[in-house]
């Protein structure tokens, strides 16, 4: 990766040498431009952006309807079209569960253009930033520079690394009623969890799928549970930056036996200490 990152560098270099000297009145720019259009470094697919046909971006998170925000700064306009624009063209989407949409506008009426973004890169390969038969792979900057920004904006919606409290949390609750009712066909309804939404996102979902015991599953909001003999809603209580509350209740549909486990997990020096208890905790 390392070599083909410095060939296509002295590539560029050298076409861009080439055709300044040939076309002395083309700027700068415009040749870095064509230059990596031709390399594959750049697509042509977001013109449209750069020439200021879009006056509005609109970011809404599919799992929570409250985290949307509009994008007017010509300044972050241009940044996002500098982070599609590298995207690179993908045969087929992501299968993975869109996490955000973007609504391209061209005037404070006209949708020009709508996009499904997968946050963070698919590791399968597919396009995370698509719509209609046009998908790319963008740059996970989009979540960095973009859309974290936001997050840090609005203040409720901080937390330190939600996925190594909230997902360890849930494992732990499982593997606890699973010794408990001898019984692991279980269901996760994630989606049920409201407050939590916010923070899910498709890449760490899967990532928790595959650390799930044998017989437990994911059951997201447009799925079926009726061959489960047992769901689990997870309910945030509550959270800031060093603690997150949550109830893990299990409901065994054959015996109608409902099971509770109160979960805190507690941020201390670059870890989350998390207990399970079946008694509610005093502080909880």
């Amino acid at each position: 990766m390392k070599h083909r990152r410095l060939l296509g560098f002295f590539l560029i270099s050298i076409m861009i040498f080439s055709m300044i000297t040939f076309t002395g009145c083309q700027s700068i720019g415009d040749s870095v431009s064509k230059v990596k259009v031709k390399l594959g470094f750049k697509n042509k697919d977001f013109e449209y952006i750069r020439q200021g046909k879009i006056s509005k971006i609109v970011i809404q998170s599919t799992r929570d309807n409250g985290f949307r925000f509009v994008v007017t700064d010509a300044n972050v306009i241009n940044e996002i079209y500098d982070m599609l624009s590298t995207g690179k063209p993908a045969k087929s989407k992501s299968s993975l569960r869109p996490d955000y949409t973007f609504q391209l506008y061209k005037n404070d009426k006209k949708v020009y253009a709508v996009f499904n973004y997968v946050a963070g890169i698919d590791k399968k390969s597919g396009g995370n930033f698509y719509s209609g038969n046009k998908s790319y792979i963008v740059s996970n900057r989009i979540d960095s520079d973009i859309i974290k920004n936001f997050w840090e904006i609005d203040g409720t919606r901080t937390l330190v690394d939600f996925d190594q409290v909230y997902y360890k949390m849930a494992l732990n609750a499982i593997n606890k009623y699973i010794t408990y009712s001898k019984n692991s066909n279980i269901g996760v309804e994630i989606d049920n969890d409201v407050e939590a939404a916010k923070f899910i996102s498709s890449t760490d979902l899967e990532d928790f799928k595959k650390e799930l015991p044998s017989g437990v599953s994911v059951i997201e909001s447009t799925e079926d549970d009726s061959n489960k003999d047992v769901t689990l809603n997870l309910n945030t209580e509550g959270y800031d930056q060093k603690v997150y509350k949550c109830v893990a209740t299990f409901y065994n549909k054959k015996t109608m036996e409902q099971k509770k486990y109160y979960m805190i997990g507690k941020y201390n020096k670059d870890y989350w200490n998390i207990s399970v208890q079946e008694n509610k905790p005093s502080d909880f």
